[in-house]
């Protein structure tokens, strides 16, 4: 399974590989994705490299089979933060990024050959016990450089997007940011390399299951990220309606409550039926902000102190929310008792003229109005004040 897992992310790099290409030649602007590219080749050979030593059964691999896959997941990294660098203003770094590349991998393979390693089984590697500390050299070396490239990159590539209208260039750099990140466990996990190194004088060349998994899940999200543009756009369709029914669904609590209390803000069965699910959604929106309109004359005078004391401790981006709930709440109680109060003001939140707009802020009312104790506690202090006034005037 793990080989399998291992080839299928050597078929999405090469596939990638060949989109990149195809857009590189045909678009100097795009010269900055060959190192994306560069990338997929140099991890996609280091993986069939890997998934070949461990599933090979006509005899050992030459040890130096080992060194070739650490130099291309070297490589890869290398191509990564090039990228990283090419895709800002101006690409000052990339001499320098070039040259730690290559010191480091030249440093790797001597640091290699010095240890005297050698296979002496399938996917093992022994050296002599003065050869230790040159291999556990070597392995500080590939894990420093790895963590270090994979974070310069991710860093690089975080303030690009920041610059990023967004859509679905900025979707993507960011899904590629979070597999140069899957690579991080992915590099820190060849600290165990160092342990059976010094206890057994030995070493594998191959993938573990963990290490696998982390290498194909890099692989996956990267090329995911970097060709998002192409198939992003058939994806827009299905995650718009499942954005707009999610949307639906929690402005269903605030909905139903206000439509129990005032059945009359629906509109008609036949335009209920119509429209689908964004239709839907706006009419909610209009049905909702119709139901505050009427609990105008049934907001208590006291209701917005309560609402305030109530919600004293609400992290500062809910409290407004909480406090138009708790309102909206106590109207509700204030209505269904069929009580009124001279003209109050629900003061609903200003929010840009926009259905989207609209849709988030009430999410954030509807869920406080169903889950927040500081609700609970207004409807509670509304539904006691009810209480006395009903006892009063009997």
């Amino acid at each position: 399974m793990v080989e399998v897992l291992a080839y299928l992310g050597c078929l999405i790099a090469i596939v990638v590989v060949c989109y990149k290409v195809r857009l590189a030649s045909s678009d100097r602007r795009t010269r900055g994705l060959r190192h994306i590219a560069g990338f997929a080749v140099c991890i996609a050979g280091a993986l069939g490299l890997d998934a070949w030593m461990t599933v090979k059964i006509d005899g050992p691999m030459p040890a130096i089979a080992g060194l070739v896959s650490d130099e291309l997941k070297l490589g890869a990294l290398g191509f990564l933060v090039l990228f990283a660098d090419s895709v800002r203003s101006a690409a000052v770094h990339g001499r320098w990024y070039r040259l730690v590349t290559a010191v480091t991998m030249a440093a790797a393979a001597a640091l290699f050959f010095v240890a005297g390693a050698h296979e002496s089984a399938t996917d093992v590697v022994t050296f002599t016990p003065d050869g230790v500390g040159w291999f556990v050299a070597y392995n500080v070396v590939l894990i420093g450089y790895e963590l270090w490239g994979l974070l310069t990159f991710a860093t690089l590539i975080a303030r690009f997007a920041r610059l990023v209208e967004p859509g679905l260039l900025r979707t993507g750099l960011r899904l590629i940011i979070v597999g140069a990140l899957i690579g991080v466990p992915w590099a820190g996990w060849q600290f165990d390399d160092i342990w059976i190194a010094v206890v057994r004088h030995q070493n594998t060349t191959s993938e573990d299951e963990v290490s696998a998994v982390l290498a194909a899940l890099c692989v996956l999200v990267s090329a995911s990220g970097a060709t998002l543009t192409a198939w992003g756009p058939y994806l827009s369709g299905p995650a718009h309606w499942l954005g707009a029914q999610w949307r639906y669904v929690q402005l269903r609590p605030l909905w139903s409550a206000m439509h129990a209390a005032m059945p009359a803000i629906a509109l008609s069965t036949v335009a209920r039926q119509q429209g689908g699910v964004e239709f839907a959604l706006y009419r909610h929106v209009i049905e909702i902000r119709d139901a505050q309109l009427a609990l105008r004359g049934h907001i208590h005078p006291s209701v917005a102190v309560w609402a305030a004391e109530a919600a004293d401790g609400t992290h500062p981006s809910r409290r407004a929310a909480t406090i138009e709930a708790a309102t909206i709440a106590a109207a509700v109680l204030a209505h269904d008792a069929g009580i009124a109060y001279p003209a109050g003001d629900l003061s609903p939140h200003r929010v840009d003229p926009s259905l989207a707009a609209e849709t988030r802020w009430l999410a954030q009312v509807s869920r406080a109005f169903a889950h927040s104790r500081a609700v609970a506690s207004v409807r509670t202090r509304m539904a006691a004040e009810l209480s006395g006034a009903t006892a009063t005037s009997s």
